[in-house]
């Protein structure tokens, strides 16, 4: 008879902060709060870049693509460099060169007012993000399958935190007349002051990778096609979301250049408490049902942005856009994990959902350059209702059966915390 004792299960409804592995878990959360600060300075000082360089749409969307394709170079080099090793290595490189970039770019479009210098300042940022997007991502799940409480929902919530602390403090800084190339050295300072204080705690994790036998591959297959494609859809809202959220308060509502910063902070803002409360949403309406409830959400309130362009009916609508974007890129990872090879499986949604994030800024510009701004920010509509009947691919993850096991249902790699020295 078997008397192993049955295998602990990820408890959706626990807190956080409770378990006893809470230093390693904060570490963890504030790497992907790290890349949200980045982000939102990024995206929050777009609208004064792009007046700095005297940019059209279109010419912004041509920077925009240089991001792309940075991250598309990073992100399939980051992939072969965490097959069979740790991702604590590739984490803390990864973002000790995405703090630098930070200043680069603030320097290249304000300081030189160099169009060229910009573009390249935008593929480094955008390639060294790539590799905090993957090695993070693979990070958390490892620690997360490791524990007794659900991790991934909350680091993404730590990501919207750190865009919102990104956002708030470029308004701050606009507000008091700081110079962009000095409020972003502080910034990138600060996270590199981050990144040593949390890699003393951060763990070491097995790596996840193929089974034996069996090829890694960034494009996914069978039941994993309709997730990647949600995953595709969701994260160019996302990204065009990002980008554009404050270039359309300035531009079309014909708000301040800090009044749609805070616009975007408010966006962000929704988003993060979405996150925050993800893990129980889940459980109580279920991943179908939550999913197909936030493409609605997406719809909905962007369309009411775009309806009315004004500044508190805009805002208003951002703020459900938060909402509904929030949860869907932690829910299509839980399902695409709950077959064999988790790993894998999570890696090619992932992949294909950030190509969206990354390709749906530059081709809203293009769209944005042919058809006006408001027109082109219609896809992200169109978009939500697609996630939102297309919500019914996400199932549940099964307890009895032998081959679903996976992020909600305990398989321990070894994880070992560096010694607190």
């Amino acid at each position: 008879m078997d008397v192993s004792p049955a295998r602990p299960r990820l408890r959706v409804s626990a807190t956080f902060l409770a378990p006893h592995d809470r230093p390693i878990r904060l570490a963890v959360f504030a790497f992907f709060a790290l890349d949200g600060i980045g982000f939102g300075s990024w995206a929050a000082y777009l609208p004064t870049y792009k007046a700095r360089l005297g940019l059209s749409d279109g010419q912004l969307g041509g920077t925009l693509f240089a991001l792309v394709v940075g991250s598309l170079l990073s992100m399939p080099a980051t992939g072969r460099a965490l097959a069979g090793r740790s991702s604590r290595s590739v984490v803390l490189a990864g973002s000790a060169a995405f703090c630098l970039t930070i200043p680069m770019v603030a320097f290249a479009a304000h300081s030189l007012g160099s169009t060229a210098l910009f573009t390249l300042a935008a593929f480094l940022f955008g390639a060294t993000k790539g590799v905090i997007d993957v090695s993070a991502n693979a990070h958390a799940i490892g620690v997360e399958r490791s524990g007794s409480v659900a991790l991934l929902s909350t680091c993404h919530g730590g990501w919207s935190l750190g865009v919102l602390c990104g956002a708030s403090s470029v308004a701050i800084a606009l507000r008091l007349g700081t110079p962009p190339p000095l409020t972003s050295l502080l910034i990138a300072l600060g996270l590199l002051g981050l990144v040593g204080a949390a890699s003393r705690r951060l763990p070491e994790v097995e790596a996840a990778g193929p089974s034996p036998g069996r090829p890694a591959s960034v494009w996914p297959r069978g039941r994993l096609i309709p997730l990647a494609g949600l995953a595709f859809l969701g994260l160019f809202c996302e990204g065009a979301m990002g980008d554009w959220a404050a270039i359309f308060l300035a531009d079309e509502v014909r708000a301040t250049a800090s009044a749609a910063a805070l616009g975007f902070a408010a966006y962000s803002l929704v988003m993060m408490c979405g996150r925050f409360a993800g893990d129980r949403l889940v459980e109580r309406l279920g991943p179908a049902a939550l999913l197909a409830a936030s493409g609605l959400s997406v719809a909905l309130g962007l369309g009411l942005a775009l309806a009315t362009r004004t500044y508190p009916a805009a805002v208003a609508g951002f703020a459900l856009v938060g909402l509904g974007v929030a949860n869907m890129v932690p829910i299509l990872f839980r399902s695409a994990g709950r077959g064999p090879d988790s790993g894998a499986a999570i890696a090619s949604v992932s992949t294909v959902g950030y190509l969206g994030f990354l390709v749906g800024p530059p081709l809203i510009g293009t769209l944005s350059q042919a058809a006006g701004l408001s027109a082109a920010l219609g896809v992200v509509v169109l978009f939500g209702l697609t996630i939102a009947a297309g919500a019914r691919f996400v199932h549940p993850p099964t307890s009895n059966s032998p081959s679903s096991p996976t992020l909600l249902e305990e398989s321990p790699p070894h994880v070992q915390p560096e010694p607190n020295i």
